[in-house]
């Protein structure tokens, strides 16, 4: 039994999947099977069903105490990085992709030059499957927006900033002269939309689902430029961060949205249920700082 196998197996119970398990790992899918049959001989008990890739009974037992096992195997980790103290380490950040106004780049290169020491890995997910990350220890450090499904009592965070969010369409004859769009009606137009299961979507869906609207998904893309670039051809609208519906590029129309003032939070995310490694405590310390002074 090896590390490598509790890692796969993990990875499988929380996508249910093994080709996404394979992506979160980066590593080849008949990888992860193979390991996984590997291990189930080890053990002499079948622990994924494969009609349904969910955990059976053995698998439930084991995955329970490898979650454990890697847990306490993290905190050594971080107890063996207080012996070196701030000289050295390394930390595992997970951050959305689109953090404008936060300037993500700029904040770790300070870090760094006062750190040259420690190490940074940078990873960008969709928030749910990082925080997953962030609670089996494979992240230290998660910067995501903020929805009902991010929520977790084993999480301290720190909400970096607040964003409102526009309705963004092709700059048509009828949308220039336009101030701003009902969700009524945006429900009834062709519309591009984030990925669903991801916590930005999550918050549109909230926003329709609060007047009882069933929107008209046209396009979905796990990427907010890409979206831009669709409704800027003309292949629907879109609720997007003003930050975003600002930046160079094609243009669009930017229309406010009635009658909900619609906004995303961003956190600055750790684990509170155990003692953070000293270099990752470094970095959230900075980051916080790096927030109070640029907010």
């Amino acid at each position: 039994m090896e590390l490598r196998q509790l890692e796969y197996l993990l990875a499988v119970a929380r996508h249910g999947h093994f080709t996404r398990a394979a992506e979160e790992l980066h590593v080849a899918q008949p990888a992860v099977s193979q390991q996984l049959r590997r291990l189930e001989r080890d053990v002499g008990f079948e622990l994924i069903d494969r009609t349904n890739r969910s955990l059976t009974a053995a698998g439930e037992i084991l995955a329970t105490r490898a979650s454990r096992a890697l847990s306490e195997l993290e905190a050594a980790r971080a107890e063996l990085e207080q012996l070196g103290g701030l000289e050295r380490g390394t930390v595992r950040v997970g951050a959305i992709h689109w953090l404008a106004p936060f300037d993500l780049a700029a904040a770790l290169s300070e870090f760094t030059s006062r750190h040259p020491g420690i190490d940074i890995t940078l990873r960008e997910e969709d928030a749910t499957r990082m925080l997953d990350m962030l609670g089996d220890g494979q992240l230290d450090l998660v910067l995501h927006n903020i929805s009902a499904a991010t929520e977790r009592v084993d999480f301290e965070q720190r909400v970096m900033f607040t964003e409102e969010l526009v309705v963004i369409a092709a700059e048509t004859a009828e949308m220039a002269g336009r101030r701003s769009i009902t969700l009524e009606e945006m429900a009834n137009r062709r519309i591009v939309a984030f990925r669903r299961g991801a916590a930005f979507r999550d918050i549109t869906d909230q926003a329709f689902a609060v007047l009882g609207l069933s929107p008209r998904i046209a396009l979905e893309s796990s990427d907010l430029v890409t979206i831009r670039s669709l409704v800027a051809e003309g292949l629907g609208i879109a609720l997007m961060p003003r930050s975003l519906a600002e930046m160079p590029g094609q243009p669009v129309a930017q229309l406010a949205v009635e009658p909900a003032d619609l906004t995303r939070s961003v956190a600055l995310t750790r684990r509170s249920d155990h003692a953070i490694a000293p270099a990752a405590g470094a970095l959230w310390d900075h980051l916080n700082q790096w927030l109070d002074e640029h907010r």
